[in-house]
This record gives C-alpha cells, structure tokens and sequence, in this order.
C-alpha cells in the first residue's frame, strides 16, 4: 500500500499500489479487445462481400428469367399466327378440291374465259352510290 497526500489538503489517502502484472493485465485485455474488434470488422467485411455476390446472382438469373419469359410470349405470338395461317390455307386447300370454286378462282385471278364467253371489266368504285 502506498500512502498518497490528496492535492491542497493535509488528508492523505491509503491506496493499493499498482503492481507490474496488474498492468499488464490491462495491456493484454486492451490488446484483445483491438483483435476482438478487428476480427469484428474482417468478419463484417466479408459477410458484405458474400451478400453483394449472391445479390448480384440473383438479380442476374431474374434479368435471365424476364427476357426468357419475353422471348417465350413472342414466340407463343408467332406460333398462333402461323397455325392460322395454316388453318386459312387448308380451307383454301379444301376450296380448290371443289371444280365450281376453282373455275371462279380462275376466271377470276387470271382472266380465263369459256369458249364463245365475252368478258367486260367494269371499273370499280368504292365511294357511296349517289341518290
């Protein structure tokens, strides 16, 4: 123990003396306290770098996921306009099995006429008929 006078006084006041192992015990619990905080930080770190990897995954494969949904609608687009294409031309198909229907489409088309049948081109007017 060590006796200490207390400034402007005439008390004195009886304390411990610090040993050498007590500071060192400080340092050496500051010193883990530094590491503990260090770890605390290198840890964060990389939990941030993890999450902005995966983060950067998933945004990825939903971009990937949004343009194969696109891409799938205009196919589904395409495909429902050729099947009715194909549907108009099997009715056409089936039209020119028929004799009268593929006379007309002849005369018609190709100006084709019977023996002895004389054929006179009318202008054709799209306006309304006048009263």
């Amino acid at each position: 123990m060590e006796l200490r006078n207390i400034a402007n006084s005439n008390v004195s006041v009886l304390r411990p003396k610090r040993d050498s192992v007590s500071e060192a015990n400080e340092k050496q619990s500051d010193y883990a306290a530094k590491v503990h905080q260090r770890r605390l930080i290198f840890i964060g770190a990389l939990f941030a770098i993890v999450i902005l990897l995966f983060g950067s995954q998933i945004i990825l494969s939903q971009r990937q996921y949004s343009q194969t949904n696109q891409e799938v609608v205009v196919g589904q687009k395409k495909l429902d306009k050729q099947k009715a294409t194909q549907k108009d031309l099997k009715i056409q198909l089936n039209q020119l099995q028929d004799t009268n229907y593929l006379e007309k489409y002849v005369r018609d088309k190709y100006m084709y006429t019977k023996p002895g049948e004389q054929v006179y081109n009318l202008p054709v007017n799209d306006t309304a008929v006048q009263k």
